[in-house]
Order: C-alpha cells, then sequence, then structure tokens
C-alpha cells in the first residue's frame, strides 16, 4: 500500500506594512528591540520580549518578522538609513561656519550621534553587522561620501577648494570611516570626542595638502611667515658697543 505524501505547510506569507498602522505597528517592534538592547544584549533579546515590550501579541510580530534576525537586519539597515542621510547632508550643504575641516566634523557628529544616542545599541547592532559579514550595507554611503569629495575637494584657507582625485577621495573616506567604526565598537570612548575630531580633520586637511598654523588653516605649498627671533638684553648691549667703536 502507497502512502500518501503528506503536503508541508505552506510558508506563512509576511504582510508588507503599507497601510499607516501596520506601519505603527513595525516601528513600535523595532523601538522596542532597540530599548531591550539598550539594557541587555543579542543573546537575551527574544521575539517573546520584543512582542512584550511592544505591546503586540508574539502572532502580530511574526506577521511582519521571520524571526530575531529579521527584526535585526530591518534596525541595522533603518539605522544606517538614517545615519546616510545625516552624513550626505553635512557634505552637500553650504560650508557650515567654523572654516576648514568643518564637515569632517559633522560627518563624525552625524555617525556617534546615531542611534537615537544610544552608543551602546549602536556598538551592538555594528557588531551584528560586521560579524555576520554584511558589512556591503555601508558601500553605498562610502561611494556617495567618495564621490562627493571626489567632485567638491576639500575647502581650504580662504574658501578655495583644494582639488581631490576619485583614488585620493577613497582612500581619504575610508581612513576616516574605519577610525568612527573602530571608535563605535569600543564599550569604553578611548578619547575624547573632540580630540578625536580634532585628530581627523588634521588628517583630511594634511592628506590634501592643508596644514593648520596657530589654529588657521594654511596650504602646505604656501610657506609660512618668517619668524623673527627677538635679540637679547646682552646681544642688543654687545651690538652697541660695536657700534660706539
Amino acid at each position: 500500500m502507497t502512502r500518501k505524501a503528506i503536503p508541508e505547510p505552506a510558508p506563512i506569507a509576511r504582510r508588507n506594512p503599507q497601510q499607516a498602522r501596520a506601519q505603527l505597528k513595525v516601528e513600535l517592534i523595532l523601538e522596542a528591540a532597540m530599548r531591550l538592547l539598550d539594557k541587555g544584549d543579542l543573546q537575551a533579546l527574544t521575539t517573546n520580549a520584543v512582542a512584550e515590550k511592544a505591546g503586540v501579541s508574539i502572532g502580530t510580530l511574526y506577521q511582519y518578522f521571520d524571526d530575531k534576525a529579521a527584526i535585526l537586519d530591518a534596525l541595522a539597515q533603518k539605522e544606517v538609513d538614517e545615519l546616510a542621510a545625516k552624513a550626505l547632508a553635512s557634505l552637500t550643504g553650504l560650508e557650515p561656519a567654523g572654516g576648514p575641516g568643518e564637515r569632517i566634523r559633522r560627518v563624525m557628529r552625524a555617525v556617534l550621534g546615531a542611534y537615537g544616542g544610544r552608543p551602546r545599541v549602536h556598538r551592538l547592532l555594528l557588531e551584528y553587522g560586521l560579524g555576520r559579514g554584511r558589512t556591503s550595507r555601508l558601500n553605498p554611503l562610502y561611494e556617495s561620501i567618495s564621490s562627493l569629495l571626489a567632485a567638491g575637494g576639500v575647502q581650504g584657507p580662504g574658501g578655495k577648494l583644494r582639488p581631490m582625485g576619485p583614488a585620493d577621495a577613497f582612500v581619504l573616506t575610508y581612513a576616516i570611516s574605519g577610525v568612527l567604526r573602530a571608535y563605535v565598537a569600543r564599550e569604553e570612548e578611548p578619547a575624547g570626542r573632540k580630540d578625536v575630531e580634532d585628530a581627523l580633520v588634521r588628517l583630511a586637511l594634511r592628506f590634501v595638502g592643508i596644514e593648520e598654523e596657530g589654529g588657521a588653516a594654511r596650504s602646505a605649498d604656501v610657506p609660512a611667515p618668517p619668524v623673527r627671533q627677538k635679540k637679547s638684553a646682552a646681544g642688543s648691549a654687545a651690538g652697541a658697543g660695536k657700534a660706539q667703536r
């Protein structure tokens, strides 16, 4: 007697949150996950805990997310999109007050100020993304920053733009992003944020041949003004003695 094959159950169709009510539920779920991550870690995060924190049933949660990994993926992508918008806005707007290098500071503040001011959540999601080899989600942001730097260069003294080739723009973009990723990934700040900002600005300015002197930036190909040495009292007296002879 031949047994009939038992058909496998059809996979649950995930709802696409197009309506405002459905989008609100997704936002509640993601915000609940962020709050739990701010107090715990990735291992302690469960779909049941997220549903309870969000005030929705576990069945409702599964209508939009397959599992915990899907929640983390959506959360990471959402935050990367917001980070990219802030970082690109700091580069595409008018040059802010503050002189050369100010846009580099704006980019850093955009990155470190992401994730709703929750550095712990930022670090955990960064570890999650990099640990799973999903650094590609940051590539569009890096490519946009590199293209903007290559097209516009870096502003030097007097508002003059210092041009930058595609290769230089690529190197500078990934040098700065590497520092910021390492900074965010640490549980404790390795140095004061202002000191890191200053170091990144010096890196960017010197990379394109602009040096800071006495708090003001100048082009490296423009010689520094000569420094006059003051004569000592003994030297002045000796010179006066020679003049009388």
